[in-house]
């Protein structure tokens, strides 16, 4: 199960099932926003945030980008061929991913 995502005053969690992406304000508890990211599947990695983008990984790979705030806005997406159930982890400038069958290193 995907940990949930707090930044700026917004709430965000990932569904498991169904490739939704919820967002509610923390202070409220008021749900903001309940979007499905289109051709998403079971998310069990959690969500990590940079530069003011939320990126959701979702098992079969695919890493939907979206604008962190009140207002649901698809950047981008992604696709590794591979099955991912771990979250990623970002350390200096690399951004690690484990697949199933491969270990992943992305830098800018």
């Amino acid at each position: 199960m995907a940990s949930p995502l707090l930044y700026q005053d917004h709430l965000y969690i990932l569904m498991q099932n169904g490739g939704m992406l919820n967002c509610y304000d923390a202070r409220t508890g008021k749900e903001i926003y309940k979007q499905r990211l289109k051709g998403a599947k079971s998310f069990t990695s959690s969500p990590w945030l940079q530069d003011g983008k939320l990126y959701c990984l979702d098992e079969s790979g695919q890493t939907f980008v979206v604008q962190a705030g009140p207002k649901f806005e698809l950047l981008g997406k992604n696709e590794t061929n591979d099955m991912f159930w771990s979250t990623p982890a970002v350390a200096r400038d690399a951004l690690y991913m484990r697949g199933v069958d491969w270990l992943y290193c992305f830098r800018q």
